[in-house]
């Protein structure tokens, strides 16, 4: 008993931290099918609104069930649609948490209460003050669940037309759709040097491109994701395309990175029992948080295991990082001791001391990389708020394509890089040529 409610305390006091992180919307025209749900509290989605914006809701086949009272308007009194903006967040994180009743909290606004029974179930209301408004559903009468499907619209009105970006996102799909440019740019570059230097090429190069490749239509899947979003307020298929090339490419970076920082291919062309457990196991919680992101994303904060999954994702992302990591500090402590004692020739020991210069470099790139986009960006959402999202989003993008360039241009297959590439002699040759058994 006290086991489980230490679990739930410190899932939900995780939850208080990875709240302000967690991605907002572009307000796609959301149905939300609601079975048998007690929940007090509901959050339906996040928005940013400017002036003029609306919200329109309409509620259908809706029903309750109470073992103690039917749905009388005085039971229905208690339950309704309620917005509030940003100074409403402490009051929603709790009832989030603890289900407890928010009704009569400041800053909380109604759209529709229940008990007032309009026609149809439907109400559009407009917001008239920008900032970032929640939108949720509010179950205070005790002992009940309520089933129903919700239509939820929320807009912007720009140029005479309805504009479903986020205030602050409605740059974004430009924003994400010149990343995926110099990603295919990227991708152009990279496979006329694996042409070119053929010879000098190894599996890990091959791994890298596909990395490449997945990460171009990971950006451009999303960018017209956004862009159809922010048009006709629903993303069509390029959500699922979307969804499917991000699950490719985070499998793929970890696999890369790691690979990378145990030398696989390029210096070492079997791999130890201790990397290949690494291996596996960054893999596995890659794709463990991979799906989590993909089951956020596709089932909205609605969904009553919401804040599990936004917890595991964020839980496993960070220990997938770690263990990214550790080959690196592994290859480090290892080669720190290398040296003219432990070297039987002079050619052997200079390409020793630059496997350790290179990867130090590398090692030095993934720490920054981490660091940046798992810890500051993380800290700045915390605290800068909503208005600063697209520029954190800019910046991981960003720090993101820095450290491909840094890692691809260390490792770019060439005669300059054959000095710590090329396998040594008692380690085992390694392939340079593209061959069926590669």
């Amino acid at each position: 008993m006290h086991g489980n409610k230490f679990h739930t305390n410190f899932i939900s006091l995780l939850f208080i931290l990875i709240f302000p992180n967690l991605p907002f919307s572009t307000s796609e025209i959301r149905t939300v099918q609601i079975s048998s749900d007690d929940r007090a509290f509901i959050l339906l989605q996040d928005f940013g609104f400017k002036s003029p914006g609306f919200i329109s809701l309409s509620v259908s086949s809706f029903s309750i069930n109470d073992p103690n009272s039917s749905a009388t308007p005085t039971r229905l009194s208690f339950m309704g649609f309620f917005y509030g903006p940003s100074p409403a967040r402490p009051a929603l994180i709790l009832a989030l948490l603890k289900g407890s009743c928010i009704l009569g909290s400041p800053f909380v606004f109604p759209i529709l209460k229940l008990g007032e029974k309009p026609v149809g179930l439907k109400k559009t209301v407009p917001v008239t003050i920008p900032d970032l408004y929640y939108i949720f559903f509010v179950n205070c009468a005790k002992n009940s669940s309520v089933s129903m499907t919700v239509d939820l619209e929320s807009y912007n009105l720009g140029e005479g037309r309805r504009d479903y970006s986020d205030e602050h996102l409605a740059d974004l799909p430009r924003g994400v759709f010149v990343f995926s440019l110099v990603f295919f740019v990227f991708v152009l570059a990279w496979s006329h040097a694996c042409v070119v230097y053929k010879r000098f090429l190894n599996r890990i190069h091959i791994l890298m491109a596909f990395l490449l490749f997945s990460r171009f239509l990971e950006l451009v899947c999303y960018a017209n994701s956004l862009y159809s979003i922010r048009q006709t307020g629903s993303a069509r298929f390029w959500n699922f395309l979307w969804l499917g090339f991000y699950f490719s490419r985070s499998v793929l970076f970890a696999l890369v990175v790691v690979l990378i920082g145990s030398g696989w291919s390029i210096y070492r062309p079997v791999l130890q029992d201790f990397h290949k457990h690494v291996v596996s196991t960054a893999v596995s919680l890659q794709i463990s948080s991979s799906v989590c992101f993909v089951l956020m994303r596709a089932f909205g904060p609605s969904s009553g295991s919401y804040k599990n999954w936004a917890v595991s994702y964020y839980t496993l992302d960070f220990l997938c990082c770690v263990a990214m990591v550790l080959p690196v500090f592994s290859e480090g402590s290892d080669r720190s001791g290398v040296g003219p004692a432990g070297s039987k020739t002079e050619g052997k020991e200079a390409k020793a001391l630059v496997h350790e210069r290179v990867f130090g470099k590398f090692g030095l790139a993934l720490y920054g990389y981490v660091g940046s986009t798992r810890l500051g960006i993380f800290a700045m959402r915390c605290f800068g708020g909503h208005g600063i999202w697209y520029a954190t989003i800019v910046l991981e993008m960003t720090v993101g394509l820095a450290f491909y360039l840094v890692v691809y241009c260390m490792f770019w297959p060439n005669e300059k890089s054959y000095d710590y590439v090329a396998p040594d002699s008692k380690e085992g040759e390694i392939s340079v040529a593209i061959l069926p058994g590669v």
